[in-house]
């Protein structure tokens, strides 16, 4: 089964107010009910497609948050990661184990772990394995 989720037509932009960006962000999240995928409900072999603004990710999950990575693009990390969540717009904050449009899907790969923050997601695609 393949799940669709909405891409985000009109990312948040950085304002001028003295609410910190990601707050900002959070909330404009919150009230426009943006599809989100909760990591930990993903099944070995679930197939994540993530779009972001220069780069498709593919991840085949794996078990306690590790997936198998792959890119369109050479210049992108590939292999094993562990995927940590999303961040909030420009922010460091993070939603742990959780994916959504707008945000920055952050991981940990290589043999020291070194954590990627991609640019903002633009679109989820999630095929389940099969008799998940």
């Amino acid at each position: 089964m393949t799940l669709m989720l909405a891409p985000m037509i009109n990312p948040p932009t950085p304002s001028d107010s003295p609410v910190p960006d990601w707050e900002a962000f959070l909330r404009k999240h919150q009230a426009e009910g943006l599809p989100e995928i909760e990591l930990p409900s993903l099944k070995p072999g679930d197939r994540l497609l993530v779009v972001t603004e220069h780069t498709a990710y593919t991840l085949v999950m794996r078990e306690n948050g590790e997936a198998d990575m792959t890119s369109n693009r050479t210049d992108r990390p590939s292999g094993r990661v562990l995927i940590h969540g999303c961040t909030f717009g420009a922010s460091s904050s993070i939603k742990p184990n959780h994916l959504f449009c707008g945000g920055n899907l952050e991981f940990a790969h290589g043999e020291k772990g070194e954590v990627t923050t991609t640019t903002t997601i633009r679109a989820l695609q999630l095929t389940q394995a099969e008799g998940s």
